[in-house]
């Protein structure tokens, strides 16, 4: 049993225990008995499914009785490739086990997807993750459900609109046009013009989209390129305590697992994440706080003096929202924010608005380094627009970059997949229906409260009952003429899952195909791009969101190392 630990960092114990305890047979013994006695859950996890209709489903057999299939759906060559498996083998309604024994829906059937996907009261994100998403964002739009979802998501709505993105792209391609500047510098220092120059292109695109929002989002600065190009570690307060929590979710030690999944475990806070993550929130809530109280401040002063701001940023957008719906007194209620819930927003900016589009734009990076004939055919339209700033509008009028974007976002969907649960029984109705394990064919899936289901958006995204028999392989081209089956996938955009559907969809769609077509615009136009390793040596590593990683060095992080030349 101790050699579940081996999953976890436990260091952290060692100062508290005698030199005399057997570390590992402590923690899992005392940790297992305080669980079973303090949690009701704990006994409940385990018998729940007996009673579940989900037995009656077709699934893979086995997985652990603390990891259930995870580990499975890991070691595969590449993301959704073990979903893929069980599809084949089971068909497009089945069942796996996820953490702690629990049964776990999977279906691609659009009708179940599109029920489960509208109806946000119902189907929510478990609890375990939203605790998890709240150490990382606070309570802000990622976090929150049922009716503060929807008078959050109200107010911030205007913000998100075309015309106020229309003015942002001035910063996107200024930004852009920054990180084409440095890498030209950086290829003229290394090399003769004309010569290729190894370049590590995922962090230059995260410390751009981090630039980005910072200016975009809350009038900002964060200087994260300019550091990165200078080679200097003095980051300032805030990017270093986003960075800070960032990386302490990266690791997933064993007291964070019982934390997530036994409220009692959240009573120990002498723990080093916990320490580090206390104090990166507190640096992040006292700037978050000066910066809410400085928009709100200059906002009531203009409306008094019958001003129209000139600030474009989010926040400022969303205080003068939220203003506007509390009657311009700023009193919270039923229609507004309180300034806790806007505060909450910031590192929800950081987070949905930095990591997701730096990683959509290096896999685009890499499969027009992989396809040498799309990159061309890009570089061509590009090469042919008459300026380099162009407008929101002329980006959206270029047909072959919005062609290349739709097809990286379809075939590289960054975020890979999403949970919800049932937070009351419910019936899903099915567009096709499916045969259960006993026999029965069955043309709906019944769920009872507390039900998880898997939206497996980067298979449903490539699925080729969808998109054809080269739904796995990356073709812009598609987009002249898309495959008439995918009207049918519940969808914000482009007929994909990639934003997810319904309520929940991404608030930030617009801001983000943007962006990527600026990034995309500054570098192709200026740069050919080639792989530095080879195409299968590149992989995709699940986190928050999925970064390319190498298969033959993946000690060293996230990273897409390319070789880049002026043209």
């Amino acid at each position: 049993m101790s050699s579940i630990l081996q999953e976890f960092d436990i260091s952290w114990i060692q100062e508290y225990l005698p030199a005399s305890l057997d570390i590992k047979q402590t923690i899992l013994l005392g940790s297992v008995g305080l669980a079973v006695f303090s949690s009701y859950n704990f006994i409940w996890f385990y018998i729940r499914p007996i009673f579940s209709p989900m037995r009656s489903l077709k699934g893979p057999p086995g997985g652990s009785w603390l990891f259930g299939h995870l580990p499975q759906t890991r070691d595969v060559p590449a993301v959704g490739d073990w979903h893929r498996d069980q599809l084949r083998k089971h068909g497009h309604v089945f069942v796996y086990k996820g953490l702690l024994n629990q049964d776990r829906l999977c279906t691609t059937d659009p009708k179940a997807l599109q029920h489960v996907l509208n109806n946000s009261f119902v189907y929510q994100k478990p609890h375990e993750a939203r605790y998890s998403l709240s150490r990382l964002v606070g309570e802000g739009l990622l976090f929150v459900e049922g009716d503060v979802h929807k008078r959050q998501r109200r107010i911030m709505n205007p913000a998100f609109g075309m015309l106020h993105i229309r003015e942002m792209t001035e910063i996107f391609i200024a930004k852009s046009n920054e990180l084409r500047d440095a890498l030209k510098k950086h290829s003229s220092s290394v090399h003769e013009t004309g010569e290729w120059t190894h370049t590590e292109m995922l962090s230059h695109l995260s410390c751009t989209t981090l630039d980005i929002i910072g200016l975009a989002g809350f009038d900002y600065r964060f200087n994260a390129l300019d550091n990165l190009v200078r080679k200097d570690q003095g980051e300032n307060e805030l990017s270093l305590a986003f960075s800070q929590i960032l990386n302490s979710m990266s690791h997933f030690p064993f007291l964070g697992f019982l934390k997530m999944w036994f409220p009692i475990f959240r009573l120990i806070t002498f723990d080093t994440r916990a320490r580090a993550e206390r104090s990166s929130k507190k640096t992040m809530e006292t700037i978050g706080r000066k910066l809410v109280e400085e928009r709100k401040q200059l906002l009531k002063e203009e409306m008094k003096k019958g001003q129209v701001s000139k600030a474009k940023d989010l926040l400022t957008l969303l205080i003068r929202a939220n203003l506007a719906a509390s009657g311009g007194g700023g009193a919270y209620g039923d229609k507004s924010l309180s300034d806790e819930e806007v505060m909450n927003q910031i590192p929800t900016f950081l987070m949905a608005g930095h990591e997701t589009t730096s990683t959509a734009t290096t896999w685009a990076l890499f499969s027009l380094a992989s396809h040498p004939d799309v990159q061309t055919k890009l570089r061509e339209e590009l090469l042919a627009f008459p300026s380099d700033t162009p407008t929101m509008d002329e980006l959206n009028g270029l047909e072959y970059l919005d062609r290349v974007v739709k097809e990286t976002l379809r075939y590289h969907a960054v975020v890979s997949g999403t949970i919800r649960v049932a937070e009351e029984d419910d019936v899903i109705p099915l567009e096709q229906p499916f045969t259960d394990k006993h026999g029965t064919v069955r043309h709906e899936i019944i769920m009872k409260k507390g039900d998880g289901i898997f939206i497996p958006i980067r298979v449903v995204d490539t699925l080729q009952e969808v998109w054809g028999d080269d739904g796995e392989k990356y073709n812009p081209d598609r987009w002249l003429d898309p495959p008439k089956r995918s009207a049918s996938v519940p969808s914000v955009w482009a007929n994909q899952l990639s934003f997810i559907a319904g309520p929940r969809s991404c608030i930030g769609f617009r801001f983000a195909l943007v962006e990527m077509k600026a990034l995309l615009f500054a570098l192709v136009r200026s740069f050919e791009f080639k792989l530095a390793v080879d195409a299968d040596d590149v992989v995709g590593k699940v986190g928050i969101v999925t970064r390319p990683a190498l298969r033959s060095r993946p000690q060293e992080g996230h990273q897409l190392p390319l070789l880049i030349r002026q043209v």
